[in-house]
């Protein structure tokens, strides 16, 4: 019986805006059912992470000008952050007790009771997949010690479908679990509309992009994309993550487009505007090669919001290669876009059932569904009583 969590990220796990929020609502899930909440903080002192900066990391950029390694993925971290979670499993660990990492790249190496990591993908995954290349040969030290700390967990838990199954081929000796997506939705958040937004008449239809200002290469398609719309056809673009300061509307489309910036939950005014517009959007675009804004994306469907998006292949495996609420984008050019916004709102009566799907289509990733399933898979592990020592010499397959 599960009586106590050790909740463990990098940074402050209570902080809603940590890693699209997830630390914060599994952590509120976690304390609504009564258990006993304990949070650690593996971030290093801010001194420490300066210091590499300008004397460690000047030296990986040197041999390898493009690598992706930070302080977070070096070995002096990796190291600090396995000595927390050991003094944490040491000081909090006993019958009944739980430790979760909130990435895949550090596990304790005393396992005196189950350790599960929570991640969305794996760093080889990032860098083979949204980098598009192999990794260097830091990156592959780091890789190797995520992979030690993976085999050694006792369960491994990912957010995508195919992104457990990967790493399960690559790493045998893990356990890795596809437990189901989730809501990112605030605590505080007014409820979804009662009905889909097309079954009013409104006029014009509002269309909602979500990103941060490394996907504005896909606002500025989906811009020129609404310049090819009919007159006959109005339309409001919302921007959500994006300000005036980082982006510039093209003049002939500031009537239509609104930029509101990035909205922190944190804050009641700003949560209140962020909810409002997923509320009232009748469908939110994605026209961005990079896949990102997957969260956001189930939030709006959750909210009754259709969706145009390209057919990344994790959310293929979420939603099926035939969405009933709304359409992948096959080409990412303003025509095929501009033609592909045009069919989805000819028929009000149809991007309303579109719309209801997509409601239908993430019910079950509620934090209630995901708990349920998450502790359930952890009172089913078995009890660890002995030290295990790190196996750095493991390597996903893929690589080797």
């Amino acid at each position: 019986m599960i009586k106590r969590v050790i909740l463990c990220a990098d940074g402050d796990s209570s902080d809603i805006n940590l890693w699209s929020n997830i630390p914060f609502l599994l952590g509120a899930e976690l304390e609504r059912r009564g258990l006993d909440l304990v949070r650690v903080n593996l971030q290093a002192p801010w001194l420490l992470r300066r210091l590499w900066r300008f004397t460690l990391a000047p030296r990986h950029k040197l041999r390898h000008w493009h690598t992706s390694i930070d302080f977070y993925r070096s070995h002096t971290n990796h190291w600090l952050t396995t000595s927390r979670l050991n003094q944490a499993v040491l000081r909090y660990g006993g019958p009944g007790t739980i430790l979760i990492n909130l990435s895949v790249s550090a596990s304790p190496t005393r396992m005196d009771i189950p350790v599960m990591l929570l991640s969305d993908w794996s760093y080889h995954h990032y860098i083979t997949e949204r980098l598009d290349r192999q990794p260097d040969l830091a990156e592959l030290a780091t890789i190797s010690r995520d992979s030690a700390a993976m085999a050694r967990a006792s369960m491994v838990v990912l957010l995508f479908p195919e992104s457990a199954a990967r790493l399960q081929r690559q790493i045998p000796a893990g356990n890795f679990r596809f437990l189901g997506h989730v809501i990112n939705d605030h605590p505080l958040a007014p409820p979804p509309p009662a009905q889909p937004p097309a079954t009013t008449p409104n006029q014009p239809w509002r269309l909602l992009f979500i990103g941060r200002p490394r996907y504005s290469k896909g606002l500025e398609l989906l811009l020129q994309a609404l310049s090819l719309l009919p007159t006959a056809l109005p339309v409001r673009l919302d921007v959500i993550g994006l300000s005036t300061e980082e982006f510039s509307i093209p003049s002939g489309l500031q009537h239509v487009v609104r930029l509101h910036g990035y909205l922190n939950k944190a804050d009641s005014s700003q949560r209140c505007s962020y909810y409002s517009l997923l509320n009232h959007a009748d469908v939110v675009i994605n026209a961005s090669s990079l896949w990102g804004g997957v969260s956001a994306t189930v939030e709006a469907m959750h909210r009754r919001t259709a969706v145009l998006t390209p057919p990344y292949s994790e959310f293929q495996a979420l939603f099926g290669s035939t969405p009933p609420f709304g359409a992948y984008l096959g080409e990412l050019n303003p025509p095929a876009v501009a033609e592909a916004i045009s069919s989805l709102l000819a028929d009000p009566a149809l991007l309303a059932q579109q719309q209801q799907a997509a409601f239908e289509a993430v019910e079950p990733f509620a934090w209630k569904n995901f708990v349920d399933r998450l502790l359930a898979e952890l009172e089913a592990l078995p009890q660890r009583s002995s030290d295990i020592s790190s196996l750095s010499s493991v390597i996903p397959n893929s690589i080797n």
